[in-house]
């Protein structure tokens, strides 16, 4: 890391973290390469710049079988400031940006039943949306379904909310809960996929380029390796890929370059890779993220 700018090492170790905040510095560096001493100091480097701020950790969206939906569209407001006001009140927002050419992205987390097409028209108005489009997300790689949340699970869900790398026997004296018990329905949580381990990410702290990207798919023989090439050609700046069930011919992925040069060679191997019939790019200009209802529900009484 070079003043606010995120290089190679950094994105790797961040990739990591957004997917699992509770890896060790031995388990990240058999997974990355990076040397194991390193990584408490990168991880410190990135806290005091305030690009990432605490591991968190919360029940899966699908474990609360609740779903993942991106809205975007054209919108009234010019700043992320605005946007974040305009959607102050709306506990759905997850994340939120604003992009090149007056582009607005929400991402909403809605509770099991929530009325999809009013949580849609809801947050296009708050953001002054034309024609918005909302396409729910694939959850996939979030767990294994729905999970019945006993009380005490949700006592370790508390006592790791917001540092996920606390051991367990510490989690045990702050709950009153046994050990043994912890360990049990830790486990258990955990195999099911039930908890999902990351990082506060808050990218208008860093220097780098953040891109979405909107992907036309041409063919969708094969392209699960074509996306799997490209994951690879483009280590680690490609952050990941989205599909929408409801929306078929359409992928998201987003990219953390660390100049315009690497942007357009990104954007180069995704043209020629014969995938895509057309790469619609959104240079983000501001983007944040929000506490949502799930928050809310670690934070709360019992």
């Amino acid at each position: 890391m070079y003043g606010r700018v995120l290089e190679r090492a950094d994105v790797l170790l961040l990739q990591v973290l957004l997917r699992d905040s509770r890896a060790s510095a031995a388990q990240i560096a058999e997974v990355t390469g990076l040397p194991a001493q390193a990584i408490p100091g990168m991880v410190a480097r990135m806290r005091e710049a305030g690009i990432i701020g605490d591991m968190t950790t919360k029940p899966s969206l699908l474990s609360l079988n609740a779903r993942s939906v991106l809205v975007l569209g054209r919108s009234g407001l010019s700043s992320l400031q605005g946007l974040r006001m305009a959607l102050e009140r709306n506990e759905n927002v997850a994340w939120m940006a604003i992009a090149t050419g007056g582009m607005a992205y929400v991402a909403l987390h809605l509770r099991e039943g929530a009325d999809l097409e009013r949580e849609v028209r809801r947050v296009a108005s708050e953001a002054m949306m034309a024609q918005p489009k909302a396409m729910t997300r694939e959850l996939f790689d979030h767990g294994r379904g729905g999970h019945a949340y006993t009380k005490d699970d949700m006592r370790i869900l508390r006592a790791l909310y917001r540092d996920s790398n606390k051991d367990l026997e510490q989690v045990a004296k702050e709950t009153g809960v046994a050990v043994r018990k912890v360990r049990e329905r830790f486990d258990l949580m955990a195999m099911k996929g039930a908890l999902d381990f990351s990082v506060d990410f808050f990218p208008d702290n860093c220097d780098n380029l953040l891109a979405m990207l909107r992907l036309e798919v041409l063919d969708p023989r094969g392209l699960e390796e074509k996306v799997g090439w490209l994951m690879g050609a483009n280590a680690p700046y490609v952050m990941f890929f989205n599909a929408f069930p409801d929306t078929p011919g359409t992928l998201t992925s987003m990219v953390i370059p660390e100049s315009m040069g690497g942007l357009r060679a990104v954007l180069r191997s995704f043209e020629e890779s014969g995938a895509f019939g057309h790469v619609a790019t959104d240079l983000l200009l501001g983007s944040t993220i929000r506490d949502t209802w799930r928050d809310r529900m670690l934070r709360g009484p019992e």
